[in-house]
């Protein structure tokens, strides 16, 4: 008897916690591929622009979801909700625009099949007027009711069609305006990672030294460990390397906008398959010392390059050591979302 009644309440209670889930509706995930599934429906086949829009909306939803995972509540998980919203709003906005410009297309040749059709009109009055009829005068008469009839028409369909032109026009420059707007606000985000990424650059030039370097390029910021940090022919770091990441850590912490790539690079001494084995095991260690810090494992990739990527001669002894490093190329993920469209 004991156990049915535990049966029973475990039944209700799962049932409640059922009802309860079910009240809370969508999350910030499940609203963004809503918002991004409607915008994609409206989109025009020649919308070129709302489809490579789309596609950013998309690789954004990815990493929505990837940190709504890791924390649903954190600064991360509502700024790409709220960049959702913008994208889905881009999309409209796009579509509308190419529709306006669709329509217009459209109307404009309308009125000229319109003309098209006047002219083919007026030439058979003409012909009329020239040739042998029976009832001249009935005929002419015929003629220029019918005239008459073609003009006003014309005159009717002229009138609607700059109404509508006008409407359309309007609509478009509105548009036009909406997308100004949503282009102006991706400008503005673009500055404020540039200026966070300009930022982080000036704290870590602290750490700039002989052993480790910091620059600038294309890529981001690039800081260039010497394998001198490390045991000799190991993976292992030494306490050095160690503080110098922990001071890196701790901005990463601060700037929560930033990926990490680690990327393990050796000269060309041994054989490619040692080489290859050593970078992936150096970057593997660095990034497992990184995420100890604190510092959230879905912003950091490691990635063992082996001898492929010299930056200076392996001819020369100089040249083998500056090769033998591991670089942490650090960005801004707005600025990777832009560069990718």
């Amino acid at each position: 008897m004991k156990t049915r009644n535990l049966l029973v309440i475990s039944a209700m209670a799962a049932a409640f916690s059922f009802a309860a889930e079910e009240a809370e509706g969508p999350n910030a995930v499940e609203s963004c591929q809503t918002a991004i599934d409607n915008a994609a429906k409206n989109i025009p086949a020649n919308a070129t622009s709302a489809k490579y829009t789309l596609a950013a909306a998309k690789a954004n939803l990815m990493e929505l979801d990837a940190a709504y995972n890791d924390d649903a509540e954190s600064d991360q998980t509502k700024a790409l909700a709220a960049k959702c919203d913008t994208y889905a709003k881009t999309i409209a906005a796009q579509a509308e625009t190419q529709k306006v410009r669709n329509s217009t297309a459209e109307k404009w040749e309308k009125r000229a099949a319109t003309a098209r059709s006047i002219e083919a009109i007026q030439e058979q009055i003409n012909k009329a007027r020239t040739g042998k009829v029976n009832d001249l005068e009935a005929e002419k008469a015929k003629m220029k009711d019918q005239e008459a009839r073609l003009q006003a028409e014309m005159q009717q369909n002229q009138e609607k069609f700059q109404a509508e032109a006008a409407a359309q026009e309007a609509a478009l420059k509105a548009a036009n305006q909406r997308e100004a707007d949503l282009q102006k606000e991706l400008a503005e985000e673009r500055a404020k990672a540039e200026a966070r990424q300009q930022e982080a650059m000036n704290k870590l030039n602290e750490l700039q030294s002989q052993m480790i370097q910091v620059t600038k390029s294309a890529r981001g910021i690039i800081l260039s460990m010497s394998d001198i940090l490390f045991a000799v022919n190991k993976a292992d770091l030494k306490a050095d390397l160690k503080t110098s990441l922990a001071k890196v850590a701790g901005i990463l912490s601060v700037y929560q906008q930033f990926n990490v790539s680690i990327e393990g690079n050796t000269d060309n001494t041994g054989s490619e398959e040692h080489n290859m084995k050593l970078s992936q095991q150096r970057a593997d260690n660095v990034k497992a010392f990184l995420v100890e810090q604190g510092i959230a494992e879905n912003r950091l990739t490691a990635k063992g390059l082996g001898m492929t990527m010299p930056v200076a001669d392996n001819s020369t002894k100089e040249g083998r050591q500056k090769n033998r490093r591991v670089d942490l190329v650090i960005q801004d993920k707005a600025l990777q979302q832009q560069e990718a469209k």
